[in-house]
Parts: structure tokens; sequence; C-alpha cells
């Protein structure tokens, strides 16, 4: 890990990004997420950099920028946009500002596990390919799905059903289907951008967010949101994205070899996901984390409001059904 750095070519910072398809050059990447080095989503680009040098025969390399360097999710997506980055991994709620078809991976309780989430989005399957020819008329490439766990609700007070929801100030992601599914819920939802979660739960601007057993652990969210509700509302669904000017801009070998080493990096995520959340809830247990199991089904029920509230095409409910009917 510690070439991290050293991989490809210089670029200057936020310098127009322009490729060459010169065999004798190297072709960079530049890739920007919101984790820190040492966490297994950046551990995951890393896998994908050095699979794609591998495929390419030595003509790609990716240069990561780690921990939020350019902005968050957001401003990633932009940076895509702008041509001043060519790569991400943000989520899928925040892609849908772009592509909102993605919404349907965001609706509560659609995947049922992390084994379904995984057959859904294997390989470019039917969902992939349709979600990316909406991505592509948006200038975004959509390489992969990848999960960071099964989400779940931290709060400063106890929630052992439903009705300890009411009045709850609940950080969203910045997404309306998110916002839309705590206030279904009774809670009262707020969008703030993850770099500020910790902070709004210190500050008490929000009582509670949702979170993966993984980063509620690795993000010390447990300091200032002791209580943990294994709701589990939402197998999370980032994407490995790519500037479609970029793509264009490769020769079919290394768009085939960026496909191939984007689809090994994100099934290896997704396999990684599988346990390791396990395995977080057993080291916040230990953390004296206070951990309540409620009856699902009044969640479940009190959501459907969502799917009603946004699926307003044959082809929304048409994709929804793709993946409820996935086996």
């Amino acid at each position: 890990m510690k070439k991290l750095f050293t991989v490809g070519l210089a670029v200057a910072f936020g310098a127009t990004f322009a490729l060459t398809q010169n065999a004798a050059e190297a072709i960079e990447l530049k890739y920007a997420h919101q984790s820190s080095v040492t966490n297994i989503n950046h551990l995951n680009i890393v896998d994908f950099g050095e699979k794609l040098k591998e495929l390419s025969g030595g003509e790609m390399t990716v240069r990561i920028f780690p921990n939020k360097q350019l902005g968050g999710e957001r401003d990633e997506i932009e940076g895509i946009l702008l041509g001043t980055l060519d790569s991400a991994r943000p989520a899928s709620a925040v892609v849908a500002n772009w592509v909102p078809e993605f919404n349907v991976a965001n609706m509560p309780f659609v995947f049922r596990d992390i084994d379904h989430f995984q057959r859904v989005w294997r390989g470019g399957g039917e969902l992939h390919n349709i979600i990316q020819a909406k991505a592509e008329a948006k200038g975004l490439r959509f390489l992969c799905a990848t999960t960071t766990g099964i989400r779940n609700i931290m709060s400063k007070r106890p929630i052992f059903g439903i009705d300890d929801m009411k009045g709850l100030k609940i950080r969203a992601i910045e997404n309306p289907v998110h916002v839309a599914t705590f206030n279904a819920m009774g809670a009262n939802a707020t969008a703030i951008a993850y770099p500020e979660v910790y902070g709004a739960l210190q500050t008490g601007v929000v009582d509670g967010a949702d979170a993966a057993n993984n980063n509620y652990h690795s993000q010390k969210f447990y300091e200032q949101a002791p209580y943990w509700t294994l709701i589990g509302w939402l197998v999370f669904t980032n994407t490995m994205i790519m500037s479609e000017k970029t793509w264009d801009s490769l020769s079919a070998k290394n768009q085939k070899a960026t496909q191939d080493a984007a689809f090994y990096a994100c099934e290896k995520q997704n396999e990684f996901y599988k346990t390791d959340g396990d395995k977080k809830l057993q080291m916040l247990l230990a953390l004296g984390v206070k951990v309540t199991v409620p009856n699902r089904n009044p969640f479940i029920e009190a959501s459907q409001k969502v799917y009603d509230q946004f699926l307003k095409t044959d082809e929304e409910k048409r994709l929804v059904k793709l993946i409820q009917e996935t086996e």
C-alpha cells in the first residue's frame, strides 16, 4: 500500500484531464473518495488500480485522492462533469440527483440482504445496463455498484419501536427518498453531508442518523449517539462512476480493462461487507453500545408511502420489480 501515491504520472491539481492513447505513455485516472487510507473503501480502490494496471498491460494507472481531499460527494460528481476528475465512488443516493433512476436502489427495504444485492448488480446485469444508459446521457459512466453495508439507526435515546421515532431529528443523506423514508417513520429528517454528521450529532443539530455497523464503528459515531437500532432498512449502494468523456477517449481494450477491473473490485468489496458487518457489531457491543432490535414490520408498512410517492412511472415500477423478483 506504500506505493499508493507513486503510481501513475503526476497530474497538476485541478487541471483539465486529457487522455492520450500513446501506448508508451501511461494513462492516469484521477480518483477521489471520502474515506481514510485505512478504510476498506480506500483499499478497494487500490485493488481497482492494481487490477486495472494488470489488465491494461501497464497502460493505465490510478492516482487516488482520499479522505474528502476534493470535497464531498456532490463536489466529486461535479468535478467529473467539469473534467477536473475522472472517477469517484459516491453513494447512489447522491448520484440520483443527476440520474434519478438510481433512486430504485434507495427504496426502503428493497434489498433483502447483501447476497440479494450482489445477485441484482453482479457483472453488469439488466438493471446495471438500463441505469448505465441513463447515466451516459448525463455524462457519467456507471461502472459497477458496491455496498458499504446494511443501514441501521443511531440515536441519543433508545428506539424500541416505530413510536420512538416520533419527533426524532434524524440526519439523512442528501437524497429526497432517504429524507421521505425517515419522515414516513415519524422522524423529522434533514439532509446533511456525510463529513458533517459527527459535528451535527455533537452539537445537537440532529438526534441521530443512519449508518452501517462498519462506519458507525470506524467514524466513532457511537461517541455522540450510543444507541444502535438494528432495523436494516437499506443495503446501501455506492457506485463506481467515471467521466463519460474519459471513457470515450479510451481504446476498446482499455475500456474493457477498466470495466473488468471495476467488476472485480466491486465484487471483492461486496464479499468483504458480508462478514465485516457482523465483526463490527461485536466490537460495538464490546465498546458498550446499547443495541435494540425492534419489530421491522411497522417500519416496512410505514415505508410503503415512500414507494407511492416516488415511483410515478411504469419504468420506475418495473425497475423496482426487477430488484424484488431477483431470486
